[in-house]
């Protein structure tokens, strides 16, 4: 897990999860989302943490799927495409199921899976030049990482809709805006404003803490497995036409 996930504790009870950068940004695949999987499984069981904070390494949040191990899988997508979704939708089921808040701190890119896992989380705080990309149009596929249920939940079908096939993008303030951020920061102060943020939360009762973040989960997220269900088997889909193969072999030839 180490070389996928960094973990640090503080002394107000407050988990920081790094997500690592094995290139340029934090990705999502195999390994590190069964790595995220497997941190949030255990902080889930720690008594002695009260809040969990998410955020990526080397100034980006996360850059969304491996383009290159995504493209590898198009041998037999069911096989090893649907593994990797598997073990990105255990991540998201884990940080749903555990009794912490997560607070999502995201610094520059939330793209693809990046953004369904920032939305993912039950709070976001962010910094001013952080940007939320959809990203799955373009390559010609629907999503994974329960963004079609969040999105939707939180703003209604139509606003949902209009971010993903038109807008495509959201900056932070208006991320901030429709309510999808509960806090902006300066850049150079998101670390400390988010722990700042994370360890007044964390001062509340425990037994309010976990009270709530069952009663708040249960309220919005009914139906969300049944939604990330439907999402991988669109997803595989997606990935078995022509036009998924060529945009994601274009993607990886302008990163050459």
């Amino acid at each position: 897990m180490e070389q996928w996930v960094a973990l640090e504790r503080s002394e107000a009870g407050v988990a920081t999860v790094t997500l690592k950068a094995t290139g340029r940004m934090p990705v999502i695949s195999l390994q590190s989302g069964a790595a995220l999987a497997d941190c949030f499984e255990s902080l889930a069981q720690d008594a002695q943490v009260r809040v969990v904070v998410l955020k990526g390494e080397g100034g980006h949040f996360c850059g969304g799927g491996d383009i290159a191990a995504l493209r590898d899988s198009l041998s037999d997508p069911d096989r090893h495409l649907d593994a990797i979704i598997e073990a990105f939708h255990r991540c998201i089921r884990a940080m749903h199921a555990m009794p912490q808040p997560v607070i999502a701190s995201v610094a520059g890119a939330a793209a693809g899976g990046g953004m369904s896992l920032a939305m993912a989380c039950d709070l976001i705080v962010c910094a001013a030049n952080a940007r939320f990309v959809v990203g799955y149009p373009a390559l010609g596929t629907s999503s994974d990482g329960g963004l079609s249920h969040t999105l939707t939940r939180r703003l209604g079908a139509m606003q949902a809709m209009d971010i993903i096939l038109s807008r495509g993008a959201l900056d932070a303030q208006a991320a901030q805006a429709l309510g999808l951020v509960a806090k902006i920061s300066e850049p150079e102060q998101l670390e400390a404003e988010t722990a700042a943020y994370a360890e007044r939360m964390a001062a509340t009762p425990k037994q309010v803490l976990r009270e709530f973040k069952g009663l708040i989960t249960k309220a919005a997220d009914d139906g969300l497995h049944a939604q990330l269900d439907a999402e991988k088997a669109a997803f595989l889909r997606c990935a078995k036409t022509p036009d998924f193969r060529e945009r994601v072999d274009a993607f990886l030839s302008k990163k050459k």
